[in-house]
């Protein structure tokens, strides 16, 4: 074996990079049937899917309408303003409207879900900040 076939390949042990083995089991690795770690995954599923699905459906409903009614999406609504122009206009509103309120809903249940857990699992000093 020459100096470059040692070195092709990265060193063993449990500190490659700061990282651990891939069969080390964490110390501070929660149950994963804890009850703190199922309300968070479940809280944070809700929240990805109404601000997804929010988005996401505007859009195709503005994009079907687009494809299949052409001639709605041309008509005038005021002067040169038509429907297609202004859904699409509030496609940008929606987007942003999700956006926040994925925000704000994650600051408030997710987050301090999220707090709790992390707590749970590495308990840390409160004046210091520093885990135990």
């Amino acid at each position: 074996m020459t100096y470059a076939d040692e070195n092709r390949y990265p060193p063993s042990g449990p500190d490659w990079y700061g990282q651990a083995t891939w069969d080390e089991p964490y110390a501070h690795q929660a149950h994963p049937h804890d009850d703190g770690l199922t309300a968070l995954r479940s809280a944070y599923r809700l929240l990805r899917r109404i601000s997804t699905l929010t988005a996401l459906g505007s859009f195709v409903v503005y994009v079907v309408l687009s494809c299949w009614a052409p001639g709605l999406m041309g008509s005038r609504i005021a002067g040169e303003l038509s429907l297609g122009m202004a859904l699409g206009v509030l496609q940008l509103v929606v987007t942003f409207a999700a956006v926040f309120w994925y925000g704000r809903s994650a600051q408030r249940t997710v987050d301090p879900l999220a707090r709790a857990v992390r707590e749970r699992a590495v308990p840390t000093d409160r004046n210091t900040g520093v885990a135990r």
